[in-house]
């Protein structure tokens, strides 16, 4: 691994010319469309289609990126996203969920965070047209400049770029972290120690992934570098990530894996991590049922299909299990804070009896350790009102800016919301946000 594998950029400028401001403009940039597809595309535009139009564009980038997400192995994309049901035979273009499409490829660079966020809010802004019913789709209608929008953004993001494909350097690390048993010593590990978080996060999915799916000399590898890797990025892990270790350890030891058993062991001993291994693999059903309610909330009929999804992430006990507390925090306040068009009222009851459960350490907890990396809710305070709003009463309702902070600009959020200033609530969300795509 050289310097360069730990670097790679996200996609800067844009595609589409800023002169281009019609359909047909647009489209003749999309080198990764048919002319078939170009003149669907321009046809269902000048016949003032423009949710059809929005949709079939939409439909096309997500496509691609998912196909793209697909070329590193789809075992290993669920390794990423958290995902035990994907295997090397799920197909991408029904396994991998929108959401989740847009987060992992912006996570390693196929499209920057920028359009990323724009993409998130046209698929936002496709569902509400979808849940419309026929009375009111008849009022609420696409307008052409937001038709406009979507094309632009999906052309200049994925549509737009022939080579919008996993990076070469990412699959060359792959390569590496298999082929090679790193030292300490090595340079590339300092590399590895200031590289952008993401990195260290997926450098620990590609061992972890390993252990269960390698053999022979890539086995071997790849514990080797469990035991230099994980005591060398401990320190700046977060507890998401620790737990995901700890997680590990305790399913080779159920599987009676003893050489994993051994290296994790090792690992762990030297950065006393043993407070992250769970007492069961009880955590997998509740951070398979948060996953599951996120997927819901990010996709079309969210409001139909939230209450079904929250109530079985209710079900499964009265406490979180550490390992899951993350994901299923993220889940529930994505359901309690809705979206820039509202929230599944049949859903809420649930929501706020999970966040009832919650003592004033788990409450900290997630302030301190949570939050900074939750993206799904900074991009709800960053950029929607209505999210805001819910947010500021769900601050005021369980008092969270009394609570022990060591974030400064979390410590800002809270304060901001406890004066209901919503400009400087968005702003340190921003901030935060700013923070977990470097």
């Amino acid at each position: 691994m050289n310097n360069s594998v730990v670097a790679w950029k996200e996609p800067t400028g844009t595609v589409v010319p800023k002169t281009a401001d019609n359909a047909p403009a647009i489209a003749s940039v999309a080198k990764t469309l048919s002319t078939r597809d170009q003149k669907q595309i321009i046809t269902a535009f000048q016949s003032e289609a423009y949710e059809m139009m929005a949709g079939f564009v939409l439909n096309k980038a997500l496509s691609q990126l998912k196909r793209a997400l697909a070329s590193l192995g789809m075992a290993f994309v669920g390794e990423m996203l958290g995902r035990a049901d994907l295997d090397e035979d799920s197909v991408p273009t029904v396994s991998i969920s929108n959401y989740e499409a847009i987060t992992l490829a912006k996570e390693l660079g196929l499209i920057n965070s920028t359009d990323a966020t724009r993409l998130t809010q046209h698929l936002e802004l496709l569902a509400h047209f979808d849940s419309l019913n026929m009375d009111d789709a008849e009022i609420e209608e696409m307008t052409r400049e937001e038709a406009l929008s979507f094309l632009r953004t999906c052309v200049n993001a994925v549509l737009g770029r022939e080579g919008n494909i996993a990076p070469a350097e990412f699959v060359a690390f792959r390569s590496e972290l298999e082929g090679r048993t790193f030292k300490s010593t090595d340079p590339e590990i300092t590399t590895l120690q200031v590289a952008p978080y993401f990195f260290k996060k997926t450098t620990l999915s590609i061992l972890l992934s390993g252990i269960k799916t390698k053999s022979g000399a890539q086995f071997e590898h790849t514990l080797g570098n469990i035991v230099v890797l994980v005591p060398s990025l401990w320190a700046t892990l977060r507890d998401a990530e620790k737990w995901a270790i700890g997680q590990s350890y305790a399913e080779a030891v159920n599987a009676a894996l003893s050489p994993a058993v051994l290296a994790l062991k090792k690992a762990l001993t030297s950065v006393q991590g043993f407070d992250f291994v769970p007492e069961s693999l009880r955590s997998q059903t509740f951070a398979a049922a948060a996953s599951n309610v996120i997927t819901v909330h990010t996709e079309m009929n969210n409001f139909y299909n939230e209450p079904a999804a929250i109530a079985a992430l209710a079900k499964l006990g009265t406490t979180i299990p550490w390992p899951a507390f993350p994901i299923s925090m993220s889940a529930v306040l994505a359901v309690r804070l809705g979206n820039s068009y509202g929230v599944s009222n049949a859903a809420q009851a649930e929501a706020n009896a999970l966040l009832e459960r919650l003592t004033s350490n788990q409450w900290e907890y997630y302030l301190n350790e949570c939050l900074p990396g939750d993206e799904l809710i900074l991009q709800k305070l960053a950029w929607y009102d209505k999210p805001q709003v819910r947010w500021v009463a769900l601050v005021e309702n369980f008092q969270l800016a009394t609570k022990t902070i060591k974030s400064k600009q979390v410590a800002k959020l809270l304060k901001a919301s406890e004066k209901s200033d919503k400009f400087a609530l968005s702003t340190s969300a921003k901030s935060l946000l700013n923070e977990v795509n470097k």
